[in-house]
């Protein structure tokens, strides 16, 4: 079952590859603390797909680059 992150006006696909709690809590805590970052906001409009790991989010934009978030 794929989970949703909505941020914004928007909401993406969250594949939870760790299959843990903690990580989607950590993954949550590190978006609310970017919230007022513009370059996140930014990259944010391009996502379409995360990928969750333990301690790393892999954000798929459409161009097809990757973007790393370190949740740990």
């Amino acid at each position: 079952m794929n989970e949703v992150l909505l941020f914004g006006k928007r909401a993406v696909p969250i594949d939870n590859r760790s299959m843990q709690v903690g990580s989607r809590e950590r993954f949550n805590d590190r978006v609310r603390q970017m919230a007022d970052d513009l370059e996140f906001r930014r990259q944010w409009k391009k996502v379409y797909k995360i990928e969750l790991w333990s301690n790393a989010a892999i954000f798929q934009l459409d161009d097809g680059t990757r973007w790393y978030l370190n949740i740990s």
